[in-house]
């Protein structure tokens, strides 16, 4: 046995050792030190495009889409066909809001595995990005035929349909991801969504009581029962829910103005005025011209400390 090929044995050897390093560390999500392992697995064998793949997965995974992207590319002059390397590049695309190339990428990897449902899934969810929701619907439609009990998509299915105000179509989607999976958060939180938009006020509560009894502290959930009960001019109850918002996501402005929208409507001034500041405090050129034009805050438009607020 040559020396150069003992070299190259052992080489290969330690490039194995440092990859397999690096996938335990992506498993436990210690994604910098997988990055790491990635490296010197490279540095051993520069064209280890399963190397090359893993720290693209975990550069992804810090947010660095950039680099990740780079590191797709790299494998793809390795393994042009991979159609999971494809499908990561478009992720990170999708990140960076370049759905356009994002998409190019989806339709390369579906060219190389036709038969990958998160392909298709994925897809559907740019083409939502772009707002092309009927071809979205399509894309959704082709991984649910692979995987019908994918109840992401359904309910993403249902989402496109409710952007193209076909309420009862997607109220259908939903009910089919719910049937999949009864507790799913996602699912009965855009259903609710769904019938606030179609205008079914006490449905929609409904529905977002049940998204709450799966997660407590989904605050959307919370704001947007609070508006289906101001829909229903029940300003009290769309109080109690945004109580509960606000303990959640104190630093969020639109649960704020909502409920200074409520306190006026009861014609509680001081509390009106309180929750307004506090909203204006956290995004100040926001709200100053809806509280000049706004109709819900007529009951109290007249009063200074209304008055003084729009100064602010």
């Amino acid at each position: 046995m040559s020396n150069s090929f003992k070299f190259k044995l052992n080489l290969n050897l330690e490039a194995e050792f440092f990859f397999q390093q690096g996938l335990r560390r992506n498993k436990v999500e210690k994604y910098q030190a997988a990055i790491a392992s990635f490296e010197k697995a490279l540095k051993c064998k520069p064209e280890y495009p399963e190397a090359m793949f893993q720290k693209g997965f975990a550069l992804g995974s810090l947010g660095k889409h950039a680099l990740a992207i780079a590191c797709f590319d790299e494998m793809i002059l390795l393994k042009p066909d991979n159609s999971w390397v494809w499908h990561n590049r478009a992720i990170a695309l999708g990140k960076l809001e370049r759905y356009e190339e994002a998409l190019n990428s989806f339709e390369r990897a579906i060219e190389f595995n036709p038969n990958a449902p998160t392909a298709w899934h994925n897809r559907g969810l740019t083409l939502c990005d772009l707002g092309q929701h009927e071809k979205a619907i399509k894309s959704f439609e082709r991984s649910l035929k692979l995987q019908p009990d994918a109840y992401w998509a359904w309910y993403n299915r249902g989402n496109a349909l409710k952007q193209l105000g076909k309420y009862e179509d997607a109220l259908n989607s939903y009910d089919r991801a719910i049937e999949f999976n009864p507790k799913n958060l996602l699912a009965w939180y855009y259903r609710g969504v769904n019938y606030s938009e179609w205008g079914h006020y006490k449905k929609a509560i409904l529905s977002f009581d049940r998204a709450l009894e799966i997660q407590p502290q989904y605050y959307k959930a919370w704001l947007h029962q609070g508006v289906a009960w101001e829909q229903l001019d029940n300003h009290q109850n769309a109080i109690v829910c945004y109580d509960k918002a606000v303990e959640i996501v104190p630093n969020n402005d639109v649960v704020w103005y909502c409920r200074a929208r409520c306190y006026a409507k009861l014609n509680n001034c001081d509390r009106a005025v309180e929750n307004l500041r506090q909203a204006i405090i956290l995004c100040p050129d926001k709200y100053v011209k809806i509280m000049q034009t706004g109709v819900e805050f007529d009951a109290i438009r007249q009063d200074e400390r209304f008055q003084s607020l729009i100064q602010y």
